[in-house]
């Protein structure tokens, strides 16, 4: 039985065809709160039938009644789902409105647009079928191997833990997908979280990840006054350990505290700097650079200096945690992130752009101030 809720979900990642509906009360501490059966069973089984919100006979740890993908991937035609009063945001979905922040994994099983497998993080839970083909290791180099000698690849990719984005991410042998949230949801923080030392208190659950999350529009990047806020570095880290390792007490996370930290633990030679002749982004946060760098002040100059209102095409990062969304960009101290560029889930394009890099077009005036020419301004028209 589910019976009838007045809460809203937080978050956690995806699935089809059932729900965990949760309250969450509050936006400067959106614990949650309601029946415990909600969410949990104790014997996970009740006249014989199936306690999972989908019917299946998977049991999940925890006494939990569903996975991830389960509470935010229901495959409906709304971005947030209203059930009984519960608000429940989709990372797949079909909504022609448009996406959350982070994107849609609808873009790869095609759920919404033409399937592919190249628009997004192919998490396992998707299915077999929607695996990308990687050559050898992760797009980014060296630090596919991130967890002590541990390869994340497309076989074993989850939404958290060990292999996985969000909650804590262990050595080998922690666990993987929703245990590694263990406890996240009942001490949620939500807003500005500028300490990021928990899951709880982290950016959208990535441990160690500092940010603000929208009130105004939750779960939104909606309008330049309206959007998350993605912390950032003016100096991005340096390739490999030692001094500013990603291993620590939590886990593996970003020792700079940056959304381009935290993807450089997967995916480094995209966002750290590296003396060598062809890893990271080249060996100083001057241009020339060898890939197209991040964690860097946004010049208040030439081009760039013309980049001055908010856009959620192409978002920039601040070097404080602000307490809520401005829509002004200063040149000369906002940075660039990897989500200036990229959604987290999954876009329309490849690669998970946030745009279709193969129509930027140089000099013509119908790419005004979109795409990379949001930043790069006098290259447009």
């Amino acid at each position: 039985m589910i019976r009838r809720r007045t809460h809203q979900v937080k978050r956690c990642c995806v699935r089809t065809a059932f729900v965990i509906p949760l309250l969450v009360a509050g936006s400067a501490g959106a614990k949650i709160t309601g029946e415990c059966d909600n969410c949990h069973t104790m014997h996970n089984s009740q006249q014989g039938a199936s306690m999972q919100f989908n019917n299946s006979a998977k049991v999940e740890r925890n006494l939990l009644r569903g996975d991830c993908l389960g509470c935010h991937g229901q495959a409906t035609a709304q971005k947030i789902v209203n059930i009984n009063g519960s608000l429940i945001p989709q990372v797949m979905h079909s909504d022609p409105s448009g996406d959350l922040a982070a994107g849609n994994f609808g873009y790869i099983t095609g759920i919404k647009g033409t399937a592919a497998n190249s628009h997004g993080h192919n998490v396992i839970a998707l299915g077999a079928e929607f695996k990308e083909t990687l050559i050898t290791n992760l797009p980014g180099g060296i630090r596919q191997s991130f967890h002590d000698g541990y390869i994340v690849n497309a076989s074993n990719l989850t939404c958290a833990g060990l292999n996985g984005c969000h909650g804590y991410r262990y050595a080998s042998g922690s666990p993987t997908d929703i245990v590694a949230l263990k406890g996240a949801h009942h001490n949620n923080v939500d807003g500005q979280l500028a300490v990021a030392d928990t899951a709880a208190n982290s950016y959208r659950f990535l441990v160690g990840v500092k940010g603000y999350e929208n009130q105004t529009d939750k779960w939104q990047n909606a309008s330049a006054t309206s959007h998350n806020e993605y912390y950032g570095a003016t100096t991005p880290m340096t390739l490999g350990c030692g001094a500013t390792s990603c291993h620590g007490s939590n886990g593996v996370s970003p020792p700079n505290h940056t959304i381009s930290g935290f993807c450089g633990t997967c995916h480094g030679n995209f966002h750290t700097l590296s003396a060598g002749a062809s890893d990271g982004i080249g060996p100083d946060i001057t241009s020339p650079f060898i890939r197209h760098p991040n964690d860097i002040v946004l010049p208040a100059s030439k081009e760039y200096q013309n980049y001055t209102t908010y856009s959620v095409q192409a978002p920039i990062g601040r070097t404080a945690v602000p307490a809520s969304a401005s829509s002004v960009v200063a040149p000369g101290a906002d940075v660039v992130t990897c989500l200036s560029c990229h959604m987290a889930h999954a876009s329309p394009y490849p690669d998970m752009l946030r745009w279709d890099y193969s129509q930027m077009n140089a000099h013509q005036s119908g790419d005004v101030n979109t795409g990379c020419f949001t930043c790069h301004t006098t290259k447009d028209n």
